[in-house]
This record gives structure tokens, C-alpha cells and sequence, in this order.
């Protein structure tokens, strides 16, 4: 209980990670048909990318939240892992602070390969978490092109939650990583089928 607190405190009394998702969508050209994957609660993609964005949560809970918050999308429920789209139904699919809550390399590796079967390309824009088990917590300003979309916390505990540029680069395999950059506590990679 005290160790939650103090987590809780921390990441409180620390500067929020500032991310332009807005500008890095832009910047690596992504457009027409678009996955969010792991879209969550914060619905941060579509608040981004808009209506028209097919968004992915495995939660009903976290899909009711999101359009609360007004994260206007075409929402779909369903597993990550085994998503419910035919082979290259979009052109690009992102996730932004989402692969965090898909447990275990293994699992990020099917979340992975299914993106890159069913978009042309994939974005992804994820926390740095470098240690294997524990707590992660961060608070996150979330801006499209300098506007604030919203200010938000990210977390994750238990097992199996590491994630950094280079196991993503090791996940990706054969030729799949076209871009790998890290910023200060989050990584932007990017896929092609």
C-alpha cells in the first residue's frame, strides 16, 4: 500500500512526459485507413487522428470511457493478439501507450505480426520501461501539433512488463523496422509489412 502511494506521489510530483503525438503521426506520413490499437481509455488516437479512425480495446470498459471523453472512432472490441480484420484492411496501424498493457514478449510479438498483417505499416509510440516487474507510472501531456489534447496518467504493474527501443527492434525480426527513435522515456518505431 505504501509502495503504491509513493509510486502514485512520484509520478505526481514529477514533470509530465510531453508528446506531440500530432506532430509524429505527420511526420511519418501517417493517413487514410487507420488502426489504433490497444486504444484504451484515453482514446488518444482518435482525439489525434479523428472520426474515421477504426479503434481496437479489448476492454468494453475502457471503449465506454474513451467515447465518453469524447474519443470519436469506430470502435471495435476484440483481442489485439488475433485482431477480427482481413489481411491488409488498413494503411497504417499505431499504438500509443498501448503495447505497455500487452503482457510478455511473446504476446507483444503476436500484437506486432498481427499489425503487420493488417496494415501496410505500423507506428508505434511507447513508454521506455526498462525494468522486468514492478510498477510504472507516468503522467503524459498529449498534444496534436502543439494543441493539448489532453493531460493523462499511464501505468502498468506486475510481471513481464519490460519494453525499450531495443527489444522492440529484436520483436520486430526480419527487415519489419524501418525507423527506431528514442526520446527522452518513450521510443517511436516504425513497421513495414
Amino acid at each position: 500500500m505504501l509502495k503504491t502511494f509513493l509510486l502514485v506521489l512520484k509520478a505526481m510530483l514529477s514533470p509530465a512526459l510531453c508528446v506531440d503525438l500530432g506532430r509524429i503521426v505527420e511526420e511519418n506520413g501517417v493517413g487514410g485507413l487507420v488502426l489504433d490499437i490497444a486504444a484504451g481509455g484515453s482514446g488518444t488516437g482518435p482525439k489525434v487522428l479523428g472520426r474515421d479512425t477504426v479503434a481496437l480495446d479489448v476492454s468494453v470498459e475502457e471503449i465506454r470511457e474513451a467515447v465518453r471523453n469524447g474519443a470519436k472512432a469506430r470502435w471495435v472490441c476484440g483481442d489485439a493478439r488475433r485482431m477480427p480484420f482481413r489481411d491488409r484492411a488498413f494503411d497504417w496501424a499505431i499504438t500509443f501507450f498501448g503495447l505497455m498493457y500487452i503482457r510478455g514478449r511473446g504476446d507483444k510479438e503476436r500484437v506486432l505480426r498481427e499489425g503487420l498483417r493488417v496494415a501496410r505499416k505500423v507506428l508505434l509510440v511507447e513508454p521506455v520501461i526498462a525494468r522486468r516487474a514492478g510498477d510504472y507510472l507516468v503522467r503524459v501531456h498529449v498534444l496534436d501539433k502543439g494543441r493539448t489534447v489532453h493531460r493523462t496518467c499511464f501505468g502498468v504493474s506486475g510481471k513481464n512488463i519490460r519494453q525499450t527501443g531495443s527489444v522492440v527492434r529484436m520483436m520486430a525480426g526480419s527487415g519489419s523496422l524501418v525507423r527506431l527513435r528514442e526520446e527522452r522515456n518513450y521510443f517511436i518505431a516504425t513497421l513495414h509489412g
